[in-house]
Order: structure tokens, then C-alpha cells, then sequence
């Protein structure tokens, strides 16, 4: 039962990173872009999911200074290859428009 619950608190963890990621997409982030020259259409959902897992993967490192060693599926999320894939390529999705001029996608 114990792991269902700790589950569902991950589940909770990546709704709230895709809303929080959302409001930051869609209030800062499109200031950003624009100030920089970068218009903000097109693909904008990639940025969108790209901001939310790289604050979902900020948040990871962020919580294992802070929990418990024992707390397995932290752990396991940390320890994951995937996890640090998608960490460095949401990271990159989100500065690449940086470097070439537009949001690519």
C-alpha cells in the first residue's frame, strides 16, 4: 500500500511540474524568447513539456538532498539513465531557440 501512495505523490509531482512549467512557459519564458528576438509560435508545447521536465528534474535534485536515502523510487528515478536523457534534452530544448534564432520544432 505504501508504494501506491508514494505513486501517486509522483504523479501529483509531474502534474504540478507541467502546470507550473505551463504558467512559466506562457508568463515568463515567452517574455524571454521575445526580448531576444525569437518569436514565440510554432511548436510551442515542446518548450512547454521541456520547461516542465527540466523543473521536474530541478525538483529531483533538489528533494534527494533533503529525503531520505531509503526513499526507493527517489532513488531509482536518480539513478535512471532515462531520467538524465530527458533531463539533458528538455534542457536543451528549452536554450536551443537561444542559438539558432527561432523555436525549431
Amino acid at each position: 500500500m505504501a508504494i501506491w501512495k508514494m505513486y501517486l505523490l509522483t504523479i501529483i509531482e509531474i502534474i504540478l511540474s507541467l502546470v507550473v512549467g505551463f504558467l512559466l512557459t506562457d508568463n515568463v519564458l515567452k517574455k524571454v524568447y521575445e526580448s531576444a528576438g525569437i518569436r514565440f509560435i510554432g511548436n510551442v508545447w515542446v518548450v512547454w513539456f521541456g520547461l516542465s521536465f527540466m523543473l521536474f528534474g530541478l525538483y529531483t535534485i533538489v528533494l534527494s538532498f533533503f529525503v531520505s536515502k531509503e526513499n526507493q523510487l527517489l532513488k531509482e528515478r536518480l539513478t535512471s539513465k532515462t531520467f538524465w536523457v530527458l533531463v539533458i534534452a528538455a534542457t536543451v530544448g528549452v536554450f536551443i531557440p537561444f542559438f539558432i534564432g527561432e523555436i525549431p520544432f
